[in-house]
């Protein structure tokens, strides 16, 4: 386990600013960026520089990341790769959330400020709890998920791998979306959005599959 709170922001884009903010609020140095965007190295964001291509770090010796890059695919290629290098992906709790000492966060997680999770929910390996979200009681949230900003996961409910709710989308007690899944923004899905299909509406209906 890392011991000397340093870490590697893997991702140089808008919601970088807040990861690095996050991570530095939690106690963290944030000591550089890295983007595979080629226009990206040498950007600052919140005083931090983008050296290069994520494979620079790969290369490095072993170090602590977390990621800020919004496509939960990449998120889950990328980290593949970054296990096999020996890297470490931390958690990242925005001291300005409330997350309940019974939930049970995984390495590479972002919590953004104003969330909620709450008691004996989890959150997956390398998801994203955005600003603003609630995470009801119980509820599962599987690896490289993401729910956007303002969006609620009531009770029980379960998200699957890579699953994506919009902002201010809502999944009903006990509803279930599928692997890959998509919840469009300011939809409420009471039941279950199958695998790797997007649905929308109040109610949510599928439009694609």
């Amino acid at each position: 386990m890392k011991t000397d709170k340093t870490v590697v922001v893997l991702g140089a884009g808008g919601f970088s600013a807040e990861v690095v903010e996050a991570a530095e609020l939690a106690g963290w140095a944030v000591t550089a960026l890295y983007d595979d965007d080629e226009t990206a190295k040498g950007r600052l964001v919140m005083g931090r520089t983008c050296l290069g291509p994520i494979s620079d770090f790969e290369r490095q010796a072993k170090n602590a990341y977390i990621m800020a890059i919004g496509t939960n695919e990449v998120r889950q290629r990328i980290a593949a790769r970054l296990v096999a290098a020996g890297h470490e992906a931390i958690v990242v709790i925005d001291p300005r959330s409330a997350v309940s000492r019974s939930a049970v966060i995984s390495p590479g997680a972002y919590i953004g400020a104003g969330a909620f999770v709450g008691p004996q929910a989890i959150v997956g390996l390398h998801a994203i709890v955005n600003v603003g979200v609630s995470i009801g009681h119980d509820a599962m949230l599987g690896d490289y998920s993401q729910v956007c900003p303002g969006a609620r996961v009531s009770g029980f409910g379960v998200l699957g791998e890579g699953a994506f709710m919009g902002s201010n989308a809502v999944l009903g007690p006990h509803g279930v979306m599928g692997e890959w899944s998509k919840l469009g923004a300011a939809s409420f899905a009471n039941r279950t959005v199958a695998a790797r299909t997007l649905a929308v509406g109040v109610p949510a209906r599928t439009i694609t599959t």
